[in-house]
């Protein structure tokens, strides 16, 4: 099959994005454990591969930026990654975020800076608070339609590509980092398959590509805090149709066995969205193959909520 990438997509344009971003965002360690390739993305800055994604961001906007600055919406590490990249550009930052997002969340921005916004805990809920911020004169970021966080997400892939993967498994949320993780690979390499996982709980991207629409979930229920999505983005969901090969459903045991085995076999503290791809595999969710590698793409998980997890039977 022929991938046409977007004209926002192409690989110099890729290319140039991953070259101006900060040396504090890391091309990670790239690790095998008992087969299987780790991307650790757990180990950027921030805790997560959102980095990427509001440094090239800030890169383009900062300088137009008002005083009011710049602001978005997330469940937790993209607004841990806002915060980080206004202290570190020097612009102000507004994080709208669920009311059911972790308290150590909530606090890693405000650490860093980051002003909160809480809005109610579904996606529509949370981008029409962000459009009200629109009003007040701050400039926002809708990650569900912006290209251009899809640039910053894709620049993962392009680290990754140095590994020469065959196949690539990446945990989805609202299947932005998804979608770009494949717009850079498949243009590298047009046979490489890409897996995307959802919670069984968290499931929208899995339910939109299976009925061949867009699904909105009335509920969603899971420990993978960092995947709570009740609807895929409507760009990530327009791209997934031509540029995900398949995706897959893990249980929130699979997810809470691999957290443990991540510390204790690999010692990578993982948050539990973070490793669902990993879980995937050795839940035997997707097929072993020679040349996998699976994105881990958070690490932000509360000290004594992790503890729980190591200790309990």
């Amino acid at each position: 099959m022929i991938y046409e990438a977007p004209a926002w997509a192409t690989l110099p344009l890729l290319e140039a994005a991953r070259k101006a971003l900060p040396e504090e965002v890391i091309a990670p360690p790239l690790r095998q454990l008992d087969g299987v390739g780790l991307m650790c993305e757990n180990l950027q800055v921030t805790g997560a591969y959102k980095v990427r994604a509001i440094c090239h961001l800030m890169n383009l906007l900062r300088h137009g930026l008002g005083e009011k600055g710049l602001a978005l919406a997330s469940s937790g590490n993209f607004a841990v990654a806002l915060a980080w990249a206004g202290r570190y550009y020097g612009v102000p930052v507004t994080a709208v975020m669920m009311r059911r997002s972790h308290p150590w969340k909530v606090e890693r921005v405000r650490a860093w800076g980051g002003q909160v916004v809480f809005s109610g805990d579904s996606t529509e809920e949370r981008t029409a608070t962000l459009h009200g911020l629109a009003e007040e004169g701050i400039h926002i970021v809708d990650h569900l339609t912006d290209p251009q966080v899809l640039v910053g997400h894709a620049t993962l892939g392009l680290d990754l590509a140095a590994a020469r993967p065959r196949q690539v498994v990446i945990p989805a949320s609202t299947g932005g980092l998804l979608v770009a993780t494949s717009l850079a690979l498949k243009q590298i390499d047009p046979l490489i398959r890409i897996v995307g996982v959802q919670p069984k709980g968290a499931n929208a991207m899995v339910d939109s590509l299976r009925n061949g629409e867009l699904v909105r979930l009335d509920a969603v229920v899971t420990e993978c805090d960092a995947l709570t999505a009740n609807r895929p983005g409507e760009l990530p969901w327009q791209l997934a149709q031509q540029w995900v090969d398949d995706m897959v459903e893990v249980s929130e045991q699979a997810v809470r066995e691999t957290v443990r085995y991540l510390v204790e076999e690999a010692k990578l503290v993982v948050e539990p969205g973070g490793a669902a791809g990993l879980a995937a595999c050795r839940s035997g969710q997707i097929p072993s193959q020679e040349g996998t590698w699976v994105v881990l793409s958070g690490g932000n998980m509360a000290p004594e909520r992790l503890a729980q997890w190591l200790t309990e039977n």
